[in-house]
């Protein structure tokens, strides 16, 4: 059999006289001491349970992750092969092989310069000493508005 006594409340209510009650252990305190450990099992069993997921889906994106940096490594390969190629093939060399090869075209043996005759227009301060010239101080500017 268990005792206990009342709430201080009770005390003060009771002006100083404590009521002892008995209670009698039923069953319903075990249960209740089993209902808290039943509770606190499946609470551990549900964390354990949430710690394994997050692991395993930690390990997934892991995985995931290395596959996409084998792809990247897999492309900044192929494209340094390919900037190779496009070095090679934009080469002034290869250029011209291609061209003598598959075009048919030939060195050319002999070459010619041809003279090119400027212009009798000639520049605005030469102009100056014609007859038609510019007097005064405009003369000193004339190469600036080009008369």
């Amino acid at each position: 059999m268990c005792y206990y006594f009342r709430t201080p409340k009770k005390f003060y209510r009771n002006r100083g006289r404590r009521e002892v009650h008995k209670t009698v252990s039923s069953s319903t305190g075990k249960i209740s001491t089993g209902i808290k450990f039943l509770a606190a099992f499946i609470v551990c069993v549900g964390l354990v349970i949430g710690l394994g997921i997050l692991r395993f889906h930690a390990a997934r994106l892991a995985y995931y992750l290395e596959s996409v940096n084998q792809s990247i490594q897999k492309y900044s390969d192929e494209e340094v092969v390919l900037r190779q190629e496009l070095s090679a093939l934009v080469a002034p060399i290869r250029i011209y092989s291609y061209c003598r090869e598959s075009l048919g075209m030939q060195k050319v043996m002999k070459a010619e310069t041809l003279p090119v005759r400027s212009r009798n227009t000639g520049l605005a301060a030469s102009r100056l000493n014609s007859p038609s010239g510019l007097q005064g101080w405009r003369s000193g500017l004339a190469w600036l508005f080009g008369r």
